[in-house]
């Protein structure tokens, strides 16, 4: 037996230490023994590719940080932006979510063609915004075109209660944020989980939500949709996970992700400073849970579900997260960082500085990560050099 690159590279990882103010590369390249007579099968013909979409390297090896390119900002409407997505209604579409305040409610600023010179900017509001968008954390879209968002507050009526939770609303442009006949433009909403951080779609008019309030992993299914402006509950479904514990930090949102096979749910424990990461199809009912201030078609405890620590140190206020591929983005909201991690190793492999602290959330789209800034109100779009 001899050792040689299997296959010439089989996994090749970066992992940058920070140390007295300087970042190190180490470059680790494992081995493994392979016969005599194995062909060595160059990198570019095994289709063999490691994207990292933070930080890029030269020919030896030395690190080559981003630029950070201003796509918009207030002149654009961006105001205390909390997340973003791109769309699943239309192509090349991305979605801003403001916090604004409560007495007037958040926001949307749509921007299709984003960092093209031609790129179309709308701000949309809906007609009971403070209601259904209640400073709002995160948004979440789905795969049958319909998105979500979440909550920051303790209650929508804004009347000392409990009365708020997740919202649905429609990406047909003639629908969202348009006259309905009834009480504002969303399609749907219920009212369980009060500060709720952040948001994830599962598939359809279903998502997973972080309820601050309750500190508990929740996922809602709206099932049919009660139409633009209408108020009916009563197909609702709601399993809370309640061996999941969550702590929010008060103020800054906590976004959650699925991985690429939807099997494992990443989630921004803000409060605890970590990451952890839940598989949510090996929890098992347990029992019926009381109505929480609506009729419910189910309302139930879930108990179970594998849980990890994904990563415990080197974070100070955690907020945004994404992935992309076999890497896991984090924005830190208060020291302005973007952190990657590999998935499996669970390592930090890169960590880049933006320009200030406020970072909130992050997505990936067009080959770039773009992120938003809350205290600067702006958007930015990270490119490599």
């Amino acid at each position: 037996m001899i050792h040689s690159l299997y296959n010439f590279i089989m996994n090749l990882k970066f992992e940058y230490i920070r140390k007295s103010g300087s970042i190190f590369l180490l470059m680790l390249v494992f081995l493994s023994s392979c016969k005599k007579d194995d062909k060595v099968v160059p990198l570019e013909e095994q289709n063999i590719v490691i994207p990292n979409y933070l930080v890029s390297f030269d020919e030896a090896g030395g690190i080559i940080l981003p630029s950070f390119e201003t796509i918009a900002g207030a002149d654009e409407k961006l105001d205390r932006p909390n997340d973003l997505a791109f769309g699943t209604a239309r192509a090349n579409e991305l979605w801003i979510l403001n916090e604004r305040t409560s007495n007037i409610g958040g926001s949307t600023v749509m921007i299709q063609r984003p960092g093209a010179t031609d790129q179309y900017v709308e701000q949309r509001v809906d007609g009971n915004a403070w209601h259904f968008m209640s400073l709002p954390t995160a948004l979440a879209w789905s795969n049958n075109t319909n998105w979500f968002t979440s909550p920051g507050i303790l209650d929508a009526n804004h009347a000392g209660g409990t009365f708020t939770g997740p919202t649905l609303w429609s990406g047909d442009l003639d629908i969202y944020a348009k006259p309905s006949g009834g009480n504002g433009s969303h399609l749907d909403m219920l009212h369980g989980s009060p500060f709720s951080m952040g948001i994830e779609a599962d598939v359809d008019n279903a998502c997973y939500v972080f309820d601050g309030w309750n500190e508990e992993l929740v996922h809602y299914d709206f099932h049919a949709d009660h139409g633009p402006g209408n108020s009916y509950h009563g197909d609702g479904e709601v399993l809370r996970f309640t061996d999941i514990f969550l702590t929010r930090k008060p103020g800054v949102p906590s976004h959650m992700r699925f991985d690429k096979n939807k099997e494992w749910l990443y989630i921004v424990d803000g409060g605890k400073s970590r990451i952890i990461r839940v598989k949510p199809s090996t929890a098992i009912f347990n029992k019926s849970l009381p109505l929480i201030n609506e009729e419910l078609a189910k309302h139930h405890e879930m108990l179970g579900a594998k849980m990890e620590v994904f990563v415990d140190n080197g974070l100070t206020t955690p907020c945004g997260i994404e992935i992309v591929g076999d890497l896991v983005y984090v924005t830190d909201f208060e020291t302005g960082e973007i952190i990657a991690y590999d998935i499996e190793s669970q390592k930090e492999v890169a960590r880049v500085e933006t320009s200030s602290p406020g970072v909130t959330g992050i997505c990936f789209g067009n080959d770039h990560l773009w992120y938003v800034n809350r205290n600067e109100n702006k958007l930015y779009r990270i490119d490599l050099n």
